[in-house]
């Protein structure tokens, strides 16, 4: 059975004798621990769930035993420092907790900690650590945030026609959607290019992966079911254009940083004429660092709504994606490049959170996913994958989705328009 899931593990490790035992098991009975003496207590707390039940051990190289040893000294001079000072400034513990979690690949991650006692003049109490984002700031082709580059497409396709395309049809729109208790809004473009020859080519840029519950209103008089309609027409203009006059297909993944992975549904499903493994899963079933369940094949089956075997008819897929796809953004350029021969991808090395996150489930994660106070942030929340991925035999977290075809932002002075004329050469060229 397919399954929602959210796309951006734990439990206990029992460690050696010789260091400080906690009387409290994440994951296991009181899973939601957020009160603590001590900053020691809160690492101790951390350390042991993220050691039971982070799900890329097998592929992640941080010394997370070494990190213990390093690191308890420290949080205990903390305590130190708090019993004569009164007070812990927020910089001192985030430069902290940054270094106990800043190497790790887990580019979902995102921890958040509340400051026990913090300087009463200073602003805030909680410490947010988010390694992925340090990681890919450092990258030497990274230009612009994801909110940013969100801007920037928006703006770029707004004023399409002046780059010098011919455009037959152009809708778009903002359309909010709620479903399993998430609330966003969701931005896309449909283009219907017409190139020289006169061939058309449909084009989607998506904010977000969000296919699935947008397009369950197909038909609503609501903003979310104009949203359908936008996405029905590209698929409909893919599906029903003769071959003859479909020169290409072009999804823009560009600034995606994620969603549903039921996407997967209309973006490969749709090209498939049988069913198709595109990856495989697993998650932590046990405390060890290695107790994992076995791997598990994910499928996409045909589309019963939308159909055409671009494989069978030789049309090119182009797919583009940047620094700020991530998630689902990421993981659709790679499922459909591991089944789709057509596929082509174009733009720059993706964001590297490949690991699907799986809140609405009915496998028991006993071992693993997010877990503290995802509201409040009282005490801590660690937000992290539930899932490690394998797509083609490689676990690619923290690393993401190398283009067959690179072309840098940097290099293009942040224009958004070199990449998408490759698309079309590559089209043209097919």
């Amino acid at each position: 059975m397919k399954k929602t899931i959210l796309l951006i593990a734990l439990t206990v490790l029992f460690l050696a004798s010789c260091r400080k035992e906690s009387d409290y098991l994440p994951y296991i009975g009181e899973s939601h621990k957020l009160a603590y003496s001590t900053y020691e207590e809160q690492f101790v707390f951390l350390w042991k769930s993220i050691s039971a039940g982070y799900v890329f051990w097998d592929v992640d190289s941080t010394d997370w035993d070494n990190v213990y040893s390093k690191y308890l000294p420290k949080f205990q001079e903390l305590d130190h420092h708090y019993a004569d000072s009164g007070f812990v400034r927020m910089n001192e513990l985030s430069n902290l907790y940054g270094a106990v979690f800043g190497q790790m690949i887990d580019h979902h991650m995102m921890v958040v900690v509340q400051n026990l006692h913090p300087l009463p003049a200073e602003e805030g109490q909680l410490v947010i650590i988010r390694p992925g984002q340090t990681e890919v700031t450092e990258r030497d082709y990274y230009l612009e945030p994801n909110s940013q580059a969100k801007l920037l497409m928006r703006s770029f396709l707004e004023g399409i026609e002046s780059e010098g395309y011919t455009v037959v049809e152009h809708e778009s729109g903002t359309f909010p959607f709620y479903e399993e208790a998430i609330s966003s809004n969701v931005t896309y473009h449909y283009i219907l290019f017409r190139l020289p020859d006169g061939r058309l080519v449909p084009y989607l840029w998506q904010s977000m992966a969000a296919f699935t519950p947008v397009i369950r209103a197909l038909g609503e008089s609501s903003p979310t079911g104009a949203g359908a309609t936008l996405l029905d027409h590209w698929l409909r203009a893919i599906t029903d254009t003769p071959r003859d006059q479909l020169a290409g297909i072009i999804l823009d993944n560009r600034a995606n940083n994620g969603g549903y992975q039921d996407d997967l549904d209309y973006l490969i499903g749709t090209f498939l004429s049988e069913r198709a493994e595109v990856m495989q899963t697993r998650y932590k079933e046990g405390p060890g660092r290695q107790e994992y369940s076995p791997w598990t094949p994910y499928y996409i089956y045909p589309n019963s709504t939308y159909h055409r075997d671009i494989t069978a008819e030789r049309i090119p897929y182009v797919i583009l994606c940047d620094i700020n796809s991530a998630s689902m953004g990421e993981i659709e350029p790679l499922c459909a490049k591991h089944v789709l021969p057509t596929v082509h991808t174009i733009g720059e090395r993706t964001y590297g959170a490949t690991g699907p996150l799986q809140p609405f489930t009915d496998i028991n994660l006993n071992y693993g996913g997010p877990f503290g106070d995802g509201n409040d942030y009282r005490g801590h929340y660690v937000y992290t994958s539930s899932f490690e991925a394998s797509i083609d035999g490689q676990v690619l977290e923290g690393i993401g989705h190398t283009p067959d075809q690179v072309i840098l932002h940097k290099d293009c002075a942040g224009s958004y328009k070199p990449q998408l004329d490759a698309a079309f050469d590559y089209i043209v060229a097919y």
